[in-house]
């Protein structure tokens, strides 16, 4: 890597560079975004920009990963006392729209895969990503269970594509603008109705 990106600060651009990137390809995808916009979006000059990454492929790469890890980060927060999984999927659910509303061109990224197929290395970011999302959820559900909060005749596998289901309807439904929802209240109520049906106890 370029010596000015050992420079002190150099985190700081590299990562105003991919919120900038995460913006405009989730704006417009990986084919059509230019390294141009990405730059300008950031606040540099393309030269700048190739002194932290080689290529445009890699500016996405790093996108999605970091991008992935501030959701994580948002989804990881609503991890509760063990004894709450009901306090757990609201919470996450809260999170994940409190995310969604503030970064949703960067929600849109994390969407993009089918974009990427033919592309190997893009695909296994995405799978990788997405394999960490589902063991941070089946981890949480299998301990819950442990705990004696989930009943018994409940798969975790279930449990967990249901809670990662949802979340890719509620984003879905936010971005084509469908009125499923009249607002927040109406997700929750759905969260309430999945937690009565998984958890060992009433509201």
């Amino acid at each position: 890597m370029p010596t000015e990106a050992k420079r002190p600060g150099a985190e700081a651009r590299r990562k105003q560079i991919l919120d900038a990137a995460a913006e405009v390809i989730g704006g417009k995808c990986y084919h059509w975004a230019t390294t141009k916009e990405i730059a300008q979006a950031a606040g540099v000059s393309e030269r700048t920009l190739f002194l932290y990454f080689k290529n445009k492929k890699e500016i996405y790469r790093q996108a999605v990963k970091q991008t992935y890890r501030e959701l994580f980060e948002a989804l990881g927060r609503a991890a509760p006392p063990m004894d709450d999984i009901r306090a757990f999927l609201k919470m996450s659910e809260r999170n994940f729209l409190a995310f969604l509303d503030e970064h949703p061109l960067k929600v849109k990224l994390l969407f993009q895969s089918l974009d990427s197929m033919g592309d190997e290395d893009l695909l296994d970011d995405f799978r990788d990503a997405f394999q960490s999302l589902y063991e941070l959820f089946f981890a949480i559900i299998e301990k819950a269970k442990e705990q004696g909060e989930i009943n018994e005749g409940v798969s975790t596998l279930s449990a967990v594509v249901c809670i990662l289901g949802f979340h890719f309807i509620v984003a879905n439904v936010e971005f084509l603008k469908l009125d499923w929802f009249a607002g927040e209240d109406d997700i929750y109520s759905v969260v309430d109705v999945f937690a009565d049906f998984v958890t060992n106890r009433e509201k």
